[in-house]
């Protein structure tokens, strides 16, 4: 007798990002936006580099978005020191910043992207995508020469 059973089809594991930025607005509209897209989740947010660095040590996502300006420092500055410990894990800036000396830090840094805050829900996903597949986002009107 044949079996009635269906294949199922390999079940992805979600992209797991973290944010660390000190507005805990942003900190809820990117996890929003993580719960929203279908094949993506927080990990976990930070609002400033020492619980970043923190929850790094015990948690690695497979992206973290960093913002600029924190309390306790640059985001650069974290985007080194994460980049020390974990190389395979990319950093993407999203900034209010919309200046090319942030961007080129970014970039000094090791970040693979930088972005602006008011980027759509939408495109945010698809450029932690487009990250994740190993490309740099940089703003083009921040062009990186």
């Amino acid at each position: 007798m044949p079996s009635s059973s269906k294949p199922t089809a390999a079940v992805s594991k979600p992209i797991r990002i973290a944010a660390l930025d000190d507005h805990s607005i942003i900190r809820a509209i990117i996890r929003t936006i993580a719960e929203d897209a279908p094949d993506m989740e927080l990990a976990w947010s930070a609002h400033s580099i020492a619980d970043a660095r923190e929850k790094l040590a015990s948690d690695v996502p497979d992206l973290v978005l960093v913002d600029v300006t924190l309390p306790d420092g640059e985001g650069y500055e974290f985007i080194e020191e994460a980049l020390k410990q974990h190389p395979h894990v990319p950093m993407l800036v999203i900034s209010m910043h919309h200046e090319e000396r942030y961007a080129r830090r970014a970039h000094a840094a090791g970040a693979r992207g930088y972005v602006m805050k008011n980027i759509s829900p939408h495109d945010l996903v698809h450029l932690i995508q487009r990250v994740l597949r190993g490309e740099m986002v940089f703003d083009p009107a921040l062009a990186l020469h």
